[in-house]
């Protein structure tokens, strides 16, 4: 049976809710398989404070340990202009650097055959009662070369092509996915970019900079797929909004308060 890593990381906006007692083990019991290593990445968190994860099997890695340095690993220069540009200062939140360190971090440490990759604001809420979509995905990776990354539904309609188990598309997200480590970990995630914005889609400006885009890019040039799975397998990104998970917010979750105060703790239960 192959070894799979999870992977999920976190800026300081997220960093409480995250770590709010049972949130980390509520999202990793969602995807209804016994993962071999669990990782979590803080972003520019060191220094903050937070209720450390009680599981002593859980590594959580800090960024500021592995950045500089990270990017030219993977091939990818320090000094991008253009990413700049679209991606706004080291202040923002979807600055193409952050967007990016956090998967190459988990992808250097994991050791696992495979990785899954989650945002952590990701949550499935529906799945198969006789699979896992992580089994499903293995099947699929080993099954079709030409498929590089597998996605759960996320309720999207873009679809390329067609293979039995699965649809196909070029349009990459980075919000949750499971590769292979070792081929994911040498892939070009430095393709050159016309500046021509054709993604499927229509994915806004930044996206061509940050991880996903660099994924679409590898994906594009190489003539290769990412599948995602029919709504058997179900994930919602949480956002805080209306469209969050039905009672996924319980007393003292943190949600977001919708104003500058970011992210607050809430004293009784709402329904998403």
């Amino acid at each position: 049976m192959p070894t799979v890593a999870f992977v999920t990381y976190c800026h300081p906006p997220h960093l409480l809710r995250l770590h709010v007692p049972g949130v980390l083990e509520e999202i990793i019991a969602s995807h209804k398989y016994p993962f071999d290593e669990i990782v979590v990445v803080h972003q520019n968190c060191r220094g903050l404070e937070y209720s450390p994860v009680k599981d002593p099997s859980v590594r959580v890695l800090e960024s500021e340990d592995y950045h500089p340095g990270i990017l030219a690993e993977f091939g990818i220069p320090e000094e991008d202009a253009i990413a700049e540009e679209l991606s706004g200062g080291e202040d923002q939140p979807r600055h193409w650097k952050w967007q990016t360190i956090n998967h190459l971090i988990g992808l250097k440490e994991a050791t696992s055959d495979y990785v899954v990759f989650s945002d952590c604001d990701c949550l499935l809420i529906k799945s198969s009662p006789k699979r896992s979509w992580v089994e499903e995905g293995i099947g699929i990776l080993r099954k079709y070369p030409k498929v590089l990354i597998v996605s759960p539904s996320d309720g999207g309609s873009i679809r390329e092509d067609v293979i039995p188990e699965a649809f196909l598309t070029r349009n990459a997200s980075q919000q949750l996915f499971i590769a292979e480590r070792e081929r994911f970990s040498k892939i070009d995630f430095n393709v050159p970019w016309d500046g021509k914005k054709k993604a499927p889609g229509d994915p806004f400006e930044a996206f061509y900079v940050l991880m996903e885009g660099r994924i679409w890019r590898y994906l594009d040039k190489y003539k290769l797929w990412r599948a995602f799975l029919p709504n058997t397998w179900r994930y919602w990104h949480y956002d805080g909004g209306a469209w969050a998970p039905r009672n996924w917010i319980g007393e003292g979750r943190p949600v977001y308060s919708g104003t500058n105060d970011g992210w607050v703790l809430i004293k009784e239960r709402r329904d998403g």
